[in-house]
C-alpha cells in the first residue's frame, strides 16, 4: 500500500446526507432550505452540491474538442482573440488609423460599427490594416451585401485573397426587430454566396445581446438565442441555401453580465444546446463545433455613477466569457455609458483581456470549470431550463411569430421589472449606484444634456437610480451645495440605528449631503429639527406616540422638509401619513416612490426659487 493510499484512507468519503446534516447542525434553529437561491432563471440553486448532483449527467465523459462540445471545439488551448470596438463615422479615417494603431498595442482584432457604411473609405482600410492576418468584424443596419461585394470587389483588383479574409458580417435585424423580410433574407444569402471560399469569415450573427441588453434572464438569452439561429437556418434554407453553408456560418454574439459562476455555465450550455440543434437538423455533428461566440461585456449592467467600477465590473465578466470558452471577446470602455471613449478607456479595455491571457494564463486551460459539481450542475440546469422555453417559443410557430404575438419582449419586461425591483430594495447591488457610493464623485459632464441624449441607453439596471442622482447633481449645479438629508435617530435600540444605517446609505447613493444625528427623545429632536437646514428629514423612531407627535410637529417647519420614517409602519401607514409623514424607507421597501417623492421635492423647491 502507498503512502498516499494510506492517507486517504483514514478519511470516511461524506455523503449528501452527511453534508446536510453538519450544515444543519450550524445553522441550529434555521432551516437548511431558507438558504435556497430561487433565480431569474427559473431553477432553484442549492447551498452546496456533492458528487451524487452530478453523477447522471451524460455528458460529464466528453472531452474537449468532442461532440456535443459543451467543452468548447478546441482541444489544446483556452486561446480568444482580444477584439477591440471601434466606432466608425463618416469616411471613417480616424477610426482606421485608431484601429490600426490598437493592433500593434495588443489588439487582435477591430469589431467596427458603421455607421454610414457606404462612406466608409474602403481602400484606406486595405491600406492600413492586412485584412489577412487580423480578424476585423463588420456591424451594419442595411445592406450587409452590397458593402461587402464592394470590399471583395477592391481584394480583387489589388490582388489579395478573399480566403484568408478573417472575421464576421454583424447584421442581425431578426434579434433586433423580430422578423426577417424577404429583402433582408436575401441580402444575407448573398453575404454566404460571396463568403464561400472565406472558411473564417463568418456571415450570420446572432445577437443575443439583444436581448441580455434589455435585462433578460440568461435562460431566455440561450433560448431567444437558439430560437433566432433556427429561424435564420429554416429562412436560408427554404430560400434555397445549402444547410451546410447556413450551419458552417453560424455564429452568436453574447452579452457577459455579472452573475459570475452563471455566465461560466451560460456558453458551455449553449454550445451543448447548439449540438443538439445541428442533430436534430440531422447534419453532420462535425459542424456544431463550427459554431463561433463572440461575446461583449455587458452594457446592462454599466453604471454611470462612479463609472471606474466598471473597470472592476468587466473584469469578472471577461472571466467568466473566456473560462467559458468564448472564441472572442470585446471588453466595453468603462465610460461608455456617457461620453465617447478616449484613448485612455480604450486602453484599459484591450488591457483586460491582455492581463487575462498574459499574466492570469486563462489561454492555457481548456474548460477549467470541468468537474465542479456546482458549475456542471449549473450547466445542466441552464441547459434543461432553456431548452425548454425554446420548445415553447418552436410550438409557437417559431422565432418570428412568438415576437409578434408578444411573448418574447414580454417575458424578458416581466424579468427586467424584477430586477429593477429588486435594485429598487436594494436585493441587487450594483456597487457605487445603489450601494457603497463614492461621496466624492465629481461628475464632469453636464446631467441635464445627457438624460436627453438620443444615445443615452435608458434600459440599463442602473438608469431610475442615476435619475435621482442626476437631480441632485442638477441641484447642486444651481444651489452651489448638494441638497441635504438629515437622518435623526431617536431612542437607543439597535434595531432603530440598523434602520437610520439603511437609510443613510440610500440618501449618499442618491447624491445627498447626509448627517446622522442622535436623539434621546421626540422633543428634543423636535427643537433641533424644526430649524434644520435639510430638503429631507428622515425618522427612526418605532413608537407610535413618538411618530404621532413628531410629524404633525415637523410640519411647521419653515421650509417643509420631505418627512420619511425608517420604519416599516404595516398597519399604522395610513394613519402615520395622516399625521405628517410623507414616505417609509426600510431594507426591501421599494425605492421608486421615495426617489420620485425627493425629485418631485427638489423640482418644487426649483420652482419656488425660480418664482414659478
Amino acid at each position: 500500500m502507498t503512502d498516499e493510499q494510506q492517507l486517504f484512507s483514514e478519511f470516511t468519503p461524506a455523503t449528501a446526507a452527511d453534508w446536510a446534516a453538519r450544515a444543519q447542525k450550524d445553522l441550529r434553529e434555521t432551516p437548511l432550505e431558507s438558504l435556497t437561491w430561487h433565480t431569474y432563471e427559473g431553477f432553484d440553486i442549492k447551498p452546496y452540491y456533492t458528487k451524487e448532483d452530478v453523477q447522471h449527467l451524460p455528458f460529464l465523459q466528453h472531452k474537449p474538442g468532442d461532440f456535443p462540445f459543451l467543452r468548447g471545439n478546441a482541444g489544446t488551448d483556452n486561446n480568444w482573440l482580444n477584439v477591440q470596438q471601434v466606432v466608425i463615422t463618416g469616411d471613417g479615417r480616424d477610426g482606421i488609423d485608431k484601429a490600426a494603431d490598437a493592433l500593434s498595442r495588443g489588439a487582435d482584432g477591430i469589431h467596427f460599427l458603421l455607421e454610414e457604411e457606404q462612406a466608409l473609405d474602403l481602400p484606406y482600410l486595405v491600406s492600413k490594416i492586412d485584412l489577412t492576418q487580423h480578424t476585423v468584424n463588420y456591424a451594419l443596419r442595411n445592406a450587409p451585401h452590397s458593402f461587402l461585394k464592394r470590399l471583395y470587389t477592391l481584394l480583387s483588383e489589388q490582388n489579395i485573397s478573399h480566403r484568408n479574409l478573417k472575421g464576421f458580417m454583424h447584421f442581425d435585424p431578426l434579434t433586433g426587430n423580430g422578423k426577417l423580410s424577404e429583402e433582408e433574407s436575401k441580402a444575407v444569402t448573398q453575404v454566404l454566396d460571396l463568403t464561400k471560399g472565406s472558411s473564417e469569415f463568418y456571415g450570420i450573427t446572432v445577437c443575443g445581446t439583444n436581448f441580455s441588453s434589455i435585462g433578460a434572464s440568461l435562460t431566455q438569452e440561450v433560448a431567444y438565442t437558439l430560437s433566432a439561429a433556427v429561424a435564420y437556418a429554416d429562412r436560408l434554407t427554404t430560400a434555397g441555401e445549402p444547410l451546410e453553408s447556413v450551419l458552417r456560418n453560424m455564429q452568436f454574439c453574447v452579452g457577459a453580465g455579472t452573475n459570475y459562476f452563471f455566465e461560466i455555465a451560460k456558453l458551455r450550455a449553449l454550445r451543448l444546446l447548439w449540438a443538439a440543434v445541428v442533430e436534430a437538423y440531422q447534419a453532420d455533428p462535425a459542424l456544431a463545433a463550427k459554431l463561433r461566440i463572440h461575446s461583449t461585456t455587458s452594457s446592462w449592467y454599466q453604471t454611470t455613477l462612479d463609472p471606474y467600477v466598471n473597470m472592476l465590473r468587466v473584469t469578472t465578466e471577461a472571466m467568466s466569457a473566456v473560462i467559458s470558452g468564448c472564441d472572442s471577446l470585446t471588453v466595453l470602455p468603462f465610460d461608455s455609458t456617457f461620453k465617447p471613449s478616449d484613448e485612455f478607456s480604450e486602453r484599459i479595455a484591450r488591457n483586460v483581456s491582455i492581463i487575462l491571457k498574459e499574466e492570469s494564463y486563462l489561454n492555457k486551460a481548456v474548460d477549467p470549470a470541468a468537474g465542479s459539481y456546482y458549475l456542471e450542475s449549473l450547466t445542466h440546469e441552464l441547459a434543461a431550463k432553456a431548452w425548454d422555453l425554446f420548445k415553447q417559443v418552436e410550438a409557437q410557430g417559431g422565432f418570428e411569430a412568438a415576437y409578434e404575438n408578444g411573448f418574447i419582449l414580454g417575458s424578458i419586461t416581466d424579468v427586467s421589472r424584477q430586477k429593477f425591483r429588486d435594485i429598487a430594495t436594494g436585493r441587487m447591488v450594483l456597487v457605487g449606484t445603489n450601494k457603497y457610493p463614492n461621496p466624492k464623485e465629481k461628475i464632469d459632464f453636464d446631467p441635464e444634456e445627457l438624460i436627453q441624449r438620443a444615445d443615452f441607453d435608458t434600459t440599463r439596471a442602473a438608469y431610475p437610480t442615476e435619475v435621482m442622482r442626476m437631480a441632485t447633481e442638477l441641484h447642486l449645479r444651481k444651489r452651489k451645495r448638494r441638497p441635504r438629508a438629515v437622518v435623526a435617530v431617536i431612542g437607543h435600540t439597535e434595531k432603530r440605528h440598523i434602520n437610520a444605517s439603511f437609510a443613510q446609505e440610500f440618501f449618499s447613493c442618491a447624491g445627498f449631503e447626509t448627517e446622522l444625528q442622535q436623539y434621546d427623545n421626540v422633543e428634543q429632536a423636535t427643537d433641533r429639527l424644526l430649524h434644520a437646514a435639510a430638503e429631507v428629514v428622515v425618522v427612526s423612531t418605532s413608537e407610535a406616540s413618538y411618530a404621532r407627535e413628531f410629524g404633525p410637529k415637523l410640519r411647521a417647519h419653515k421650509t417643509g422638509p420631505a418627512i420619511i420614517m425608517a420604519d416599516n409602519p404595516e398597519d399604522m401607514k395610513e394613519e402615520l401619513v395622516a399625521n405628517g409623514f410623507d414616505e417609509f424607507i426600510f431594507e426591501d421597501c421599494d425605492m421608486s416612490t421615495i426617489l420620485e417623492l425627493v425629485q418631485k421635492r427638489l423640482a418644487r423647491d426649483e420652482d419656488s426659487r425660480n418664482g414659478h
